[in-house]
């Protein structure tokens, strides 16, 4: 069975037929659907949006009930052994912005006293802190407050710590295990 239904607000309608797969096609608002077989309530599912399927691996169902908190038309499929699969492509405006850029490659000093090594960055999108000291290792805070040796993320001597995807955009900070550590290079973008 496949229906597109128009529904008032509060409105409950039921349906009939053996099935053991039900998806909800289309939906502007979230619905509740319950299952029955023979009478008796088997399954119930609330606030589901489109996209939404329930299979019956253990049996089936004879009716359904659908329930709406507001007014909306909706599409849904019910099968018996089949399943439905309704790949639409999106609509509306997509914009993607930053996509490309230039990159700063800068070389910093970590003392064991600790430092600023990159300040605050709205745009930035991407991090790599690379550590070429052959010994220090350094300890870096990508929230602004000041990083000490035990709450500091750890750098060893000749590691990389890259973020890309969610990156930071305060100002970051580090401590260096040994007096001076020059060998501290950061790539940002």
């Amino acid at each position: 069975m496949h229906n597109t239904i128009a529904l008032t607000a509060g409105q409950r309608i039921e349906f009939y037929e053996d099935a053991d797969f039900f998806r909800l096609m289309a939906a502007t608002d979230t619905i509740k659907v319950e299952y029955y077989r023979q009478g008796a309530e088997v399954a119930e599912a609330n606030n589901v949006g489109a996209g939404y399927a329930e299979r019956f691996t253990n049996g089936k169902f004879d009716r359904i009930a659908i329930t709406t908190t507001n007014a909306q038309t909706i599409t849904f499929a019910t099968r018996l052994g089949n399943e439905v699969y309704y790949d639409t492509p999106p609509v509306g405006n997509v914009n993607i912005t930053n996509t490309n850029g230039a990159f700063t490659n800068t070389q910093v000093t970590v003392t064991n006293a600790g430092t600023q090594i990159d300040a605050a960055s709205p745009s930035r999108r991407y991090l790599l802190i690379q550590n070429n000291d052959a010994v220090g290792d350094i300890y870096v805070r990508l929230d602004g407050v000041a990083a000490t040796l035990t709450t500091g993320v750890k750098i060893p001597a000749g590691g990389t710590y890259e973020l890309q995807g969610f990156v930071p955009t305060g100002a970051i900070t580090a401590i260096s295990s040994i007096a001076s550590n020059a060998n501290i290079v950061i790539v940002e973008g």
